[in-house]
């Protein structure tokens, strides 16, 4: 039997797709589990696994429609049994792409926050969305159809699999910069897609936070992320004891994150990458679901607001918006102090010593 995974969207959504994944490939061994993705990172992230035997790449967003086109159909005439949309994948494009990669029995969702031009009645078999359930559990849902249910205590953690050569350049890396000190990540972006700027903690406290960590933890910060002005803004404001650690290479930066005793992030791809490495990680939540996301079965503290409003946004293509204006608007994130994150900091560190 062969088996299509289509993990369209960013780094963290595939990886809430690799409990599933495991589960697939463990359950039915002689499957064939093929994958495609649209990211050069996911790709990264999928090539190395032991449970995938091919990964496509197709890069939707900068080819051509009709290069596109022909590596669709090139996937298509692999006759696949099954294709299988990863959760989230609330768009037109993704069901429209699920029908033309598949003859096969074709699998998503059935979203809460829909319409009928999303096109999911081209999905033969949708599993229906359900709030406050998280996205490894949604994903797990996906597969029922070809392995059977699957408890909640069996699923696994997340992982990413990082050939030893990388893992060991990317300790050495850490271990030259950071020498005596404790490591400790900080991602202080966020995606800008869909308005998603507004994940960010106020860059000023992740400043000031990092300076007290220095201080009191002896700590020594690695930046990661795209975000060269904000890890520049940091970077300069604590001189010799920071250093910028990502790179343009997903698995490069990922060895890195592993070396980190603690990792401070918004919501996104960087806390989930800290769940599949078992990496401890203080997620700052505002206006996304923190129950469908927080980091899936590892070392972690949340620290959000419990605000009547929030969360507030859900799986759709379009862009978070909120319902305050003026100086409220996005307070859910704006008024997150810094005491309540440095104390889910201490309070993690602590555990862990002990």
């Amino acid at each position: 039997m062969k088996v299509l995974i289509n993990a369209l969207s960013g780094i963290g959504d595939a990886l809430m797709f690799t409990p599933a994944l495991k589960i697939l490939k463990t359950r039915q061994e002689d499957l064939q589990v093929d994958l495609l993705a649209m990211f050069e990172s996911v790709k990264q992230i999928f090539c190395y696994s032991p449970y995938i035997n091919k990964t496509y790449f197709i890069d939707f967003l900068h080819q051509s429609k009709i290069k596109s086109l022909k590596e669709v159909l090139d996937i298509r005439r692999e006759k696949y049994d099954y294709s299988i949309n990863v959760y989230p994948s609330n768009r037109t494009e993704y069901n429209l792409l699920n029908f033309f990669l598949s003859k096969g029995k074709r699998i998503g969702n059935k979203y809460i926050h829909t319409h009928f031009f999303r096109f999911e009645f081209l999905n033969q078999i949708r599993y229906p969305e359900i709030n406050n359930r998280h996205n490894v559990l949604q994903n797990v849902d996906l597969i029922k159809d070809i392995v059977g249910e699957i408890p909640e205590e069996e699923v696994p953690n997340m992982e990413i699999f990082i050939p030893e050569e990388i893992k060991q350049k990317g300790k050495n890396w850490v271990s030259q910069r950071v020498k005596d000190k404790l490591p400790i990540g900080i991602h202080a972006g966020s995606a800008t897609l869909k308005n998603h700027i507004n994940k960010r903690w106020d860059i000023n406290k992740y400043i000031e936070l990092c300076r007290i960590l220095v201080k009191e933890e002896n700590a020594f910060i690695l930046l990661f992320g795209s975000e060269k002005d904000l890890n520049e803004k940091i970077k300069s404001e604590l001189k010799e004891n920071s250093e910028i650690a990502s790179t343009g290479d997903f698995m490069d930066s990922a060895s890195r994150v592993h070396s980190c005793k603690l990792f401070i992030s918004n919501d996104t791809a960087f806390l989930h990458t800290c769940a599949a490495l078992n990496v401890p990680v203080v997620g700052i939540f505002g206006y996304t679901n923190y129950r469908e996301l927080y980091p899936w079965k590892s070392p972690h503290k949340i620290v959000r607001l419990d605000l009547e409003c929030s969360p507030c946004f859900y799986n759709s293509p379009k862009p978070a918006q909120c319902k305050w204006k003026g100086i409220d608007e996005f307070k859910c994130i704006k008024l997150i102090t810094l005491d309540s994150v440095l104390e889910s900091c201490r309070s993690l560190l602590n555990e862990l010593k002990n």
